[in-house]
Parts: C-alpha cells; sequence; structure tokens
C-alpha cells in the first residue's frame, strides 16, 4: 500500500505542497482562527485526501471506489463532490468579505447558480463516471470573477505595504492565478483529444505548485491586525 502512495507522490509531486501547506496553516492558526479564512486548513487537508484517494484509484486497479462499472478506475465523482464544496467554502468567503452591497449580492446569487448549475449538469452527465464540466468551468469563471471584485475593493483602500500582510490577499492571488492559468487547460482536457492536454500537464502542476505557494507566503508573514 505504502508503495503505492509514494509511486503516486513521484508522478504526482505536486500533492507534496497540499502537505506543506496544510503543516504551515495549522502551525500559523492563532492568526485567523477567529476569522473568516477559519476553515481553511480543513479545506486543504481536503484537498490532500481528495487527491491522494483519486490518484490511488487512478493508477492501481486493486483500488476502487465503485462496483458494477466495466471500467475499474473511476474517481470523478471524488472530484465533484470536492469541487462543490471549495467552490462553495470559497464564494462564502467572499460574500462575506466584500463590502458592495450590490456585488455581495452577485456573490450571493452566483454562488446559488452555481449548486443549481451542478443540479442541471447531473442531467446531462452521470456524476458517479464522469466530471461535471459546465458547472465546474461555472465555478472556476465565478471565482475568478469574485477574486477580482476583491482586488478592486482592497486597492481602493490599502496599498500593497499593507495588503502583504493580509491572508486572503495572498489566498485570493493563489487562487486567481491558478484558476486563470488552468480555465483554458481544462478545456483542452475535456473537450478536445487528451493528447492536447498532456503537452500542459506540467504546467498544471506548476501552477498547484505556485497556488500553495502563495497560500504559505500569506500563512507565514500574515498578521492578525491586517486582516480586513
Amino acid at each position: 500500500m505504502w508503495k503505492v502512495v509514494l509511486d503516486f507522490i513521484k508522478t504526482d509531486y505536486f500533492v507534496v505542497s497540499y502537505g506543506i501547506t496544510w503543516f504551515i496553516s495549522v502551525i500559523t492558526y492563532k492568526k485567523y482562527f477567529d476569522t473568516v479564512l477559519k476553515y481553511l486548513p480543513i479545506i486543504i487537508a481536503y484537498t490532500f485526501f481528495s487527491e491522494l484517494l483519486g490518484g490511488l484509484v487512478r493508477y492501481n486497479e486493486d483500488i476502487r471506489i465503485l462496483f458494477g462499472y466495466e471500467y475499474k478506475n473511476h474517481n470523478n465523482v471524488i472530484y465533484n463532490v470536492y469541487h462543490i464544496c471549495f467552490f462553495s467554502f470559497f464564494f462564502y468567503i467572499y460574500w462575506k468579505t466584500i463590502s458592495n452591497q450590490k456585488q455581495k449580492k452577485i456573490v450571493k446569487y452566483g454562488g446559488y447558480l452555481f449548486i443549481l448549475m451542478n443540479l442541471i449538469n447531473i442531467i446531462f452527465q452521470n456524476p458517479i463516471v464522469q466530471s461535471l464540466v459546465y458547472a465546474y468551468l461555472y465555478g472556476v469563471a465565478f471565482l475568478i470573477y469574485c477574486t477580482i471584485i476583491y482586488f478592486k475593493q482592497i486597492f481602493k483602500v490599502y496599498t500593497f505595504d499593507l495588503l502583504k500582510y493580509n491572508l486572503l490577499f495572498w489566498v485570493s492571488l493563489g487562487l486567481l492565478v491558478f484558476h486563470t492559468i488552468y480555465f483554458p487547460l481544462k478545456i483542452l482536457k475535456e473537450f478536445f483529444p487528451y493528447d492536447y492536454y498532456l503537452e500542459f500537464r506540467g504546467v498544471h502542476f506548476i501552477i498547484i505548485v505556485v497556488m500553495y505557494f502563495l497560500f504559505s507566503i500569506g500563512f507565514i508573514i500574515s498578521k492578525r491586525k491586517a486582516f480586513r
């Protein structure tokens, strides 16, 4: 079993960044334990275990979570559930953080629409064996929108010298960088021959590491008084 895990980590090395970031988030937890990001370590841990389980199912035919299907390595249901939790968490964060009432309502109803999109997507795709790609792409696009609105709000009031100590600033930067780059890669992966995505697989791994590196910077240098 451990050999399978180690082989997976060697292949998908980016998962190490989840573990490192989670550890840093825990040892710095006193900085933000009473803020809107207090559940972020749980999301990071959930990400790590979802990727680990998904990878083990994908690469090892002896490990499976579904029965009654010809193809043993189905792991899409793991990521479909994960994506609902991940995007819903951050939509909630921005709904709580954004102060403009009009934008706040947009984030609120945009989050509800994401849940509806998943329900509609289930009509066209089997969530057990297929990725709910349309709901996912909407979630990515709307999360990018939320981060941009957040940045517009904070840069009207604060300079970078102050924002660099703000944890949510670094988390938002990581989310924006990753999802902006990955959005077209996801389209290639889902709607074009798989060989196209394979050419950019390394880029996918790198931007995951970059995102969690930015998270880690935030955990390390953030200060309680700088949280906005």
